[in-house]
């Protein structure tokens, strides 16, 4: 019988919030992983599931899934990972199965002490659309 590491973590603290209405809604996000089974993110919000998203690479690919389905319905999330500078290099992914994001500043390059949790929570100030978040991060690499 072979051993699979099952990672299962519940993320209590974000906030979902409603773009056109501007209502913040708390949530619970499920993200679970092992050796056998695509990385997946669910959200819950009250009595509603927001369906599972899977991906096979990595959190980061399940987290920009997530993205456009919630965008979709006008949600944004408020977590590290959907903030404005967020940026997510192929080492981050890679050390952390893209649980982890640099938050970077314009004109300066990314170091370890800008890393933060993907899923960890943000304001709402700082949280902005994907278009909105590339459009950023290409100023900030020609910067």
């Amino acid at each position: 019988m072979r051993y699979i590491k099952w990672i299962l973590r519940i993320h209590r603290t974000p906030l979902l919030l409603d773009i056109t209405t501007g209502v913040k809604e708390a949530c619970t996000i499920v993200s679970r992983h092992d050796d056998r089974s695509p990385y997946e993110i669910e959200i819950k919000k009250g009595d509603e599931t927001v369906p599972a998203v899977q991906a096979k690479d990595d959190f980061e690919e399940a987290l920009q899934m997530l993205r456009a389905r919630l965008e979709e319905r006008n949600l944004l999330l408020l977590i590290n990972r959907y903030r404005k500078n967020a940026f997510v290099s192929a080492m981050a992914r890679q050390m952390s199965d893209g649980k982890a994001c640099y938050l970077v500043r314009m004109g300066k390059p990314f170091s370890r002490r800008q890393i933060a949790g993907s899923f960890d929570p943000a304001p709402a100030s700082k949280v902005v659309t994907q278009r909105e978040a590339d459009d950023f991060l290409e100023r900030w690499i020609n910067s």
